[in-house]
């Protein structure tokens, strides 16, 4: 299996190709799908969905392999004008998981693609890729780092995203990057459906002054039994949220038009390049003509 492999994310304008460094994430998420798509579970040991947290296994010989492709690689092959040719770090996993401040295995990547002059789009929940920030700082035009912060509340974070850095912490780590001129962007996602929007729009007064190039946002992804695992988190801390089973009916897609139209609206008013992550599975009745095409705008044709 290749290091680079092709990625399926251009379709979120993410990038053409994804590098996973690891198999699994020490960040446990409770909210996240990864460990229900096939690239986990076909790897990952035999693991199960709440498991996810518990293991993380290096890729075997990464570096040497990505050395032999490097010489070979033509982002250019295949690639698509949402995807822009970009190599995004990581999708399956957390490129700066707790174990990759002893590994350094994705200081090591940075390296080589960077050096061979390809451009990397960095995807993380982690403050650990500060370490980075001298390699970054080389290659300002081709870079772009961004992280997850759909909502501010750090005690809710260490229920739902136990072992990634506060979100307090990683919006401190964007302000240090876009002070040393380091291109950033914002992915305010997973929304909640117990989040209304005066939630998104405390993310987006507070990123909005770091300038980002792009702030992405997609509502909450439920899937295989991330919704049971997430309302067990919130049960036992003691708090009063939780993931209804509305999201198997109509009103889950009327709330999911609803927030990322204003959302939308919202973020370009704070002069924000904001773009949507619709589902196709989100366009569909009870939603009217004129609504449906407008989150078709954001799908590919």
């Amino acid at each position: 299996m290749a290091i680079i492999s092709e990625s399926k994310l251009w379709k979120k304008k993410l990038g053409d190709w994804v590098i996973n460094p690891y198999v699994g994430c020490e960040h446990g998420c409770k909210h996240c799908y990864c460990p229900a798509m096939p690239g986990v579970k076909f790897t990952n040991n035999g693991k199960t969905q709440r498991e996810w947290g518990e293991y993380i296994f290096p890729k075997e010989n990464l570096i040497t392999r990505l050395e032999a492709e490097l010489k070979t690689f033509d982002p250019h092959k295949n690639a698509t004008k949402w995807g822009r040719g970009m190599v995004l770090l990581s999708f399956l996993t957390d490129c700066y998981s707790p174990i990759e401040a002893k590994l350094k295995i994705t200081r090591q990547i940075l390296q080589l693609v960077l050096e061979a002059g390809h451009t990397i789009r960095i995807q993380t929940r982690s403050a650990l890729v500060e370490r980075d920030f001298d390699i970054l700082e080389r290659y300002l035009d081709q870079v772009l780092l961004g992280t997850s912060l759909p909502y501010l509340d750090d005690k809710l974070a260490r229920i739902l995203e136990p072992k990634a850095s506060a979100p307090s912490r990683r919006l401190k780590m964007l302000a240090q990057a876009a002070q040393r001129g380091i291109p950033i962007y914002v992915a305010i996602a997973p929304v909640m459906p117990f989040h209304s929007l005066n939630v998104v729009e405390e993310v987006l007064q507070e990123i909005a002054p770091l300038d980002p190039v792009e702030v992405f946002s997609e509502v909450l992804n439920p899937m295989d039994d991330n919704v049971n695992i997430m309302n067990e988190a919130l049960s036992k801390a003691g708090r009063k949220e939780k993931v209804s089973e509305f999201y198997k009916t109509q009103q889950w897609v009327s709330w999911t038009y609803e927030y990322l139209y204003n959302a939308y609206l919202l973020g370009h008013k704070l002069g924000c390049n904001f773009i949507c992550w619709p589902s196709p599975q989100s366009v569909k009745n009870p939603l009217s003509d004129l609504q449906k095409q407008w989150l078709l705008s954001w799908l590919p044709a």
